[in-house]
Order: C-alpha cells, then sequence, then structure tokens
C-alpha cells in the first residue's frame, strides 16, 4: 500500500535528489546559470554551487586556484565581479589573457626590464577591454 502511495506522489523539483540536478546545471552555460536562480529557492541554492561556477571562471577568465585563494571569494562571486568589470568582452578575454600570460612568460628569463616597461602596457590595455 505504501508503495503504491510513493508512487501516486506527485513529483516535484523539491523532491528530485541534488546530485542529478548538480549534474544537469553542470551542463549549463552561465547565463542560464544565473536564470535558475530566478526559478525557485532549490534551484537558487544549487545554482550557486561553487563547483559550477569554477569551470566557467576556469573558462571564461583563466582564473587559477591560486587566484581564487589570493582573492578570498567563492567562485561565483569571482565569475560575477569579473563578468562586471570586462563581461562585455566575455567572448576574447581568454584568447587575450592567454596571450598576455605567455608573452610575459617568454619575456620575464630572456627581458625582465621588458616586462616590467609592459607591465603598465598590460594594465592599460585590460583596462581598456
Amino acid at each position: 500500500m505504501a508503495a503504491v502511495e510513493a508512487e501516486s506522489a506527485p513529483l516535484t523539483l523539491e523532491s528530485l535528489p541534488t546530485d542529478p540536478l548538480l549534474l544537469i546545471l553542470s551542463f549549463l552555460d552561465y547565463r542560464d546559470l544565473i536564470n535558475c536562480c530566478y526559478v525557485s529557492r532549490r534551484l537558487s541554492q544549487l545554482s550557486s554551487h561553487d563547483p559550477l561556477w569554477r569551470r566557467h571562471c576556469k573558462k571564461y577568465w583563466l582564473i587559477s586556484e591560486e587566484e581564487k585563494t589570493q582573492k578570498n571569494q567563492c567562485w561565483k562571486s569571482l565569475f560575477i565581479d569579473t563578468y562586471s568589470d570586462v563581461g562585455r568582452y566575455i567572448d576574447h578575454f581568454a584568447a587575450i589573457k592567454k596571450a598576455w600570460d605567455d608573452l610575459k612568460k617568454y619575456l620575464e628569463p630572456r627581458c625582465p626590464r621588458m616586462v616590467l616597461s609592459l607591465k603598465g602596457f598590460g594594465i592599460m590595455m585590460m583596462l581598456a577591454l
């Protein structure tokens, strides 16, 4: 009798287990993940799950674990803060940052003075973005 009642109980978002929902959310883009915050309290809570935002921070902003530790913020906050600064360049930011980091890595052992002179240029370039 209890099994029949359990089968006939309506299936709601609140009754679904957390792990499968987190797995589904892990396939969403950052825009959809933000929109999930407005659907229900449960989805808002789940869409704020830090590992979901880690992937987006690494993909779009190339933020490392070390940078996260230095800033002492959760992944979602890091994503939103960076997006508020340079979000309009989200499609190009990772490529530009990688090129800048590669140039710096190449020049540091060969010509450290040039890196110092370019740092000001790099900061201006990032601010112009």
